[in-house]
């Protein structure tokens, strides 16, 4: 788990407030994560200033401890770009709220943007009150994303862990292939913790069956758990019931994290593709097979945590066995990477074409052009494949200096040309999309909403709700489009607009 977190921040292009360069983060190499949080030291967390701002005049005494927790964060303030008042003054629920409003964006501006202010350090709400709700839902959100080992680190942090935080920590190790499940946390609260199943799932791990036995029978009689639960659950503790039929999982089922790992138990496992993207991580082991490694690495990889090096590593381990479908994909992946190691012009060329004509608008292509597009720079193409190279370069952090190439080399790119140089002078919009984005570079508009929000000092929610925006912009509203981007250029992330621009002219979404 270490190396796939720290892999993880490294890949984050954290150019954000002030759009700090990477190279900023290397504090990280000071830090460790091994196998299953300890969940036991304190953190040394910033003092918190920002109880003397809160708006109510009511005393409330609450455990500064707790406060510390829901302002946990893994990346400062030198690190994102973001200030430590970023959620300072909001109140929980409207940061709740905002935060349940989001889904998991397939723009990978957008998806960098998010994890960085989940990962930032930041003072709690003004109105944190020792629940960690906020917290809670920062940790929700990730795992929406698949990123569980920075859940998991976040979590570290907040120790020694609060018993409302426990369920959570049980559901990451149940993700986990790297962790052994939190049993000894579950346990420790007895009855305290409410989750039936989880408890006689630990006492059976721990070897104390007689007493999940009689818990199971319990809890059936209580009914405090699901019939699935009690079905697997009986299937493995191996009580000889003949209750099957409650066994089969249908695609239209809500799967827990622990049902996931009980069907694995007795040989039945539900595949990963079908559900949400956290239990994809459980197949990066390579214990299921290359093809579900593979295919949990390109999920994670579309939702902008899996390092794309890890990627590569993994589509270049052996030759592909077959063919069709990620097979394909394997094998042209693999192609252009020893074209390129032989230095084979032709060679480049072609598998070139033949990966960006299958993948080059699909969810993949930002991670291949990432991996690829600095070395195809440098290799000896023709003009017309160095115009697909700069295509590729749109989506990389070389975006300008691809942007720069076309300018000689290609006039289909205008639009990207003008977004990536910020040069509107002479580009003409040819339909209402482009004149959407002319209007938010040129003539931005900034809502009465938002600044309102800046003035009061609520950072966090004008990027949440830039966020939202341009997903409905990205799905046809125009207006919620140029209101996104002219917010997101306004408060100082220029470079995340233009990328997040380029990624949906190029790839649409």
């Amino acid at each position: 788990m270490t190396v796939r977190f720290w892999l993880f921040c490294l890949m984050l292009p954290l150019s954000a407030y002030a759009e700090t360069p990477l190279s900023a983060i290397d504090w990280l190499a000071e830090h460790s994560i091994k196998g299953s949080p300890k969940l036991s030291s304190t953190p040394d967390l910033r003092e918190n200033p920002a109880l003397s701002a809160t708006v109510s005049t009511d005393i409330e005494v609450t455990v500064l401890r707790d406060i510390q927790r829901d302002a946990v964060g893994l990346l400062p303030p030198e690190v994102t770009g973001l200030p430590l008042t970023l959620w300072r003054n909001s109140t929980t629920q409207d940061l709740l709220s905002l935060l349940e409003a989001s889904k998991v964006s397939q723009n990978p501006s957008i998806q960098s943007l998010t994890m960085r202010v989940m990962l930032a350090e930041g003072d709690a709400p003004y109105d944190s009150n020792g629940k960690f709700n906020f917290l809670r839902a920062k940790l929700e959100k990730l795992i929406q994303y698949g990123a569980i080992d920075p859940a998991l680190a976040m979590l570290e942090r907040a120790a020694p862990l609060p018993a409302p935080l426990v369920p959570i920590l049980f559901d990451l190790s149940m993700y986990s292939e790297a962790l052994e499940p939190a049993c000894e946390q579950v346990l420790q609260l007895g009855a305290a913790f409410e989750n039936d199943s989880a408890r006689i799932y630990c006492l059976a791990r721990r070897g104390e069956w007689q007493s999940a036995n009689i818990m199971l029978t319990t809890a059936e009689a209580l009914q405090s758990l699901t019939p699935r639960e009690t079905a697997l659950l009986h299937f493995f503790l191996e009580t000889g019931s003949e209750k099957t039929s409650d066994l089969y999982f249908s695609a239209d089922s809500v799967l827990t994290p622990l049902e996931y790992r009980l069907y694995e138990a007795f040989g039945e496992p539900v595949p990963a593709n079908d559900l949400p993207l956290a239990f994809s991580v459980a197949e990066l082991s390579g214990d299921k097979g290359w093809k579900a490694q593979l295919e949990a690495a390109e999920r994670l990889s579309k939702s902008g945590v899996f390092s794309d090096n890890q990627l590569l590593g993994l589509l270049t381990k052996k030759p592909a066995p077959a063919s069709g479908g990620i097979w394909d994909r394997v094998t042209m992946i693999q192609d252009l990477e020893q074209a390129l190691e032989a230095n084979a012009p032709a060679r480049i060329s072609d598998a070139l074409r033949t990966v960006w004509s299958a993948m080059g608008t699909s969810a993949l292509a930002t991670p291949i052009a990432r991996l690829f597009y600095k070395r195809l720079v440098a290799a000896n193409l023709l003009k017309q494949d160095l115009v697909l190279v700069h295509e590729m370069g749109l989506l990389t952090d070389h975006y300008q200096d691809a942007a720069k190439a076309l300018i000689t080399r290609s006039r289909k790119h205008r639009l990207e040309v003008a977004v990536a140089l910020n040069r509107f002078t002479f580009f003409s919009p040819r339909n209402e999309f482009e004149q959407a984005i002319l209007k938010a570079y040129k003539t931005p508009r900034i809502p009465y909403s938002v600044s309102n929000l800046l003035a009061q000092g609520k950072l966090g929610e004008v990027i949440l709700n830039a966020t939202l925006q341009f997903e409905k912009g990205s799905d046809g509203d125009l207006q919620d489009l140029i209101e996104a981007l002219s917010t997101l250029r306004h408060i100082g992330l220029d470079d995340t607009a233009r990328r997040a621009t380029l990624s949906l002219i190029k790839l649409g979404y």
